[in-house]
């Protein structure tokens, strides 16, 4: 009852702040606009999921979030085991309390930065004419999305690695593991949660790209590679097509759940096969 007690206050935060905007989302969608206020149920469902700039926009969303989580995941892991080496050295310490830093920089500033990085002749050349055109459209968000979360990443991991009691590592040492095997069958089993956490936190931040992505192009209609679902509901929304981008949202949101449980059930399988 006292645990009961003391998380009521954050029930009733997350019920007024996300999950009654959540159903007064999900009632819009299913009306015709939010004047006549006639239900149509599932038509704007249909209109958003055959629209092909919506296609579009969800197709890159995913592949984006997709490619980024690999990418951030496999290089915060890389460096956490490197910089818990380094670690070990007080002279290094100070490397971990410039992790955060991308973090904390105004945003504007950084993209100022990286506008003048990119916005040169070479690479326009490529995003316009190159080999993979669309790749190289995408790529500076990609980069700037790597840069400014792996920093807590490698906090995350650098911790949870730290807490792996040495002993297990060198038992495992005296009976002949080498230091991948070590990693790869006692370390990464006993870090799975912190792994999970990194994962899911990779992902969401992902999706939270729109404001760089969209400070950088400078337009609500960047290049085909880099249009993602924030731009299609920021740009019906801009139009009052409450529907429309109610629809939308729901539908990502369908999406985004489905991605979790989906990396939830794989932690577990996991789990299940190295028990």
């Amino acid at each position: 009852m006292k645990f009961l007690a003391l998380g009521l206050p954050a029930l009733a935060g997350f019920a007024l702040m996300y999950l009654y905007p959540f159903i007064r989302t999900v009632w819009y969608s299913a009306l015709n606009n939010t004047h006549q206020k006639e239900f149509v149920w599932f038509d704007n469902y249909r209109e958003v999921v055959t629209n092909q700039y919506f296609q579009l926009a969800l197709k890159n969303t995913l592949v984006f979030s997709a490619a980024g989580v690999i990418c951030i995941v496999v290089l915060s892991l890389a460096l956490s085991f490197g910089l818990l080496r380094l670690g070990r050295d007080r002279r290094f310490g100070f490397v971990r309390n410039f992790l955060i830093a991308p973090m904390l920089l105004p945003t504007a500033s950084v993209i100022f930065v990286w506008q003048l990085a990119f916005r040169n002749d070479a690479y326009s050349e490529l995003a316009l004419h190159g080999a993979g055109a669309g790749f190289w459209t995408a790529l500076p968000i990609f980069l700037l999305y790597i840069w400014k979360n792996t920093g807590i990443n490698i906090i995350i991991l650098g911790a949870a690695i730290a807490g792996v009691p040495d002993g297990i590592r060198e038992a495992a040492a005296l009976d002949g593991a080498a230091g991948f095997r070590i990693h790869r069958h006692i370390t990464l089993p006993l870090i799975t949660p912190s792994l999970l956490f990194v994962t899911t936190l990779s992902f969401v931040n992902a999706l939270k790209s729109f404001r760089e992505s969209y400070l950088f192009y400078q337009t609500d209609y960047p290049p085909d590679a880099a249009y993602t679902v924030q731009y299609y509901m920021n740009n019906h929304f801009r139009k009052l097509n409450y529907p429309t981008l109610t629809a939308a949202s729901a539908v990502l949101t369908a999406v985004i759940v489905a991605v979790l449980l989906a990396m939830y059930m794989a932690e577990k399988k996991y789990n299940e096969n190295i028990y």
